[in-house]
């Protein structure tokens, strides 16, 4: 038995915190089926293709406040990727120490994030209020907006890189917009809609799913202006993707384009 453990803490089915009995060092495991059964105080033998990862729990007190984090989240959000406790924990940890050293951090896309991920972005500021408490650090918005993407990576059981792609492409998109009528467009109920939809046509596109514009001919002939700037974002759409966009989904889009045109 070369990998003996001392369950510390069963935190959900696929997570466990465990003192590593040859070390002594205390681990965070994550691993399918790793927690089922388990109880703290245990002595278990861990084989390591059961693990599919695992963090070195340097500080309790962050690895507690993290484990709090997630477990609230999933109170609303319903079951996250386990992998979230060492993702998360680690990008904290890291973030507290560029506080700590006076680095700046800055979220280019903040204000796309609060529009579509709302729950999570709440979740991040009771996150930051939790981190405040604990460490006696106050992290900034563009942090919390940081987390709300690995809550929503989390969430949908993808890699935090495909949310920030598709958070990208979307501020692409509306700049392409601002540049296309000559307008900065305002943070407003009408950007949100915006954003929304864009995301949505993303997700459509990406899994391949049609969808059907009733007025598409009437659309075509009587929004001409608004659907030459939609061909830009049907351009840029599947040159990212290397998917088809339709001309239903073009015609979607030049309705929220005109709407903004004659705002």
């Amino acid at each position: 038995m070369e990998n003996l453990y001392t369950v510390s803490r069963v935190l959900n089915n696929n997570v466990i915190q465990a003192k590593n009995l040859k070390n002594g060092s205390e681990e965070i495991l994550v691993g399918k089926g790793i927690g089922f059964g388990k109880k703290p105080g245990q002595e278990v033998d861990i084989d390591k293709a059961d693990i599919d990862n695992a963090f070195l729990a340097y500080d309790k007190k962050m690895l507690y406040m993290c484990t709090n984090i997630i477990e609230e989240a999933e109170k609303k959000l319903g079951e996250l990727n386990p992998q979230l406790y060492v993702v998360l924990t680690d990008h904290i940890s890291f973030a507290i120490e560029r506080l700590k050293k006076g680095m700046e951090i800055h979220n280019p896309f903040l204000d796309e994030i609060k529009f579509l991920y709302e729950e999570e972005f709440k979740i991040g500021l009771e996150a930051k209020e939790n981190i405040s408490r604990t460490m006696g650090i106050d992290i900034v918005e563009d942090e919390v907006g940081f987390i709300a993407l690995h809550l929503n990576a989390a969430r949908h059981h993808v890699d935090v890189k495909e949310s920030v792609k598709n958070t990208r492409l979307i501020k692409e998109l509306a700049g392409i917009i601002e540049n296309s009528l000559g307008i900065k467009l305002e943070n407003d109920f009408t950007y949100s809609r915006l954003v929304h939809h864009l995301r949505s046509t993303i997700e459509r596109v990406d899994q391949g799913k049609m969808i059907v514009n009733p007025i598409l001919d009437t659309l075509m002939k009587e929004l001409k202006e608004s659907v030459r700037i939609a061909m830009k974002l049907k351009e840029k759409i599947e040159k990212e993707l290397n998917k088809p966009v339709s001309d239903d989904e073009l015609a979607f889009m030049a309705i929220h384009i005109e709407r903004l045109r004659t705002k």
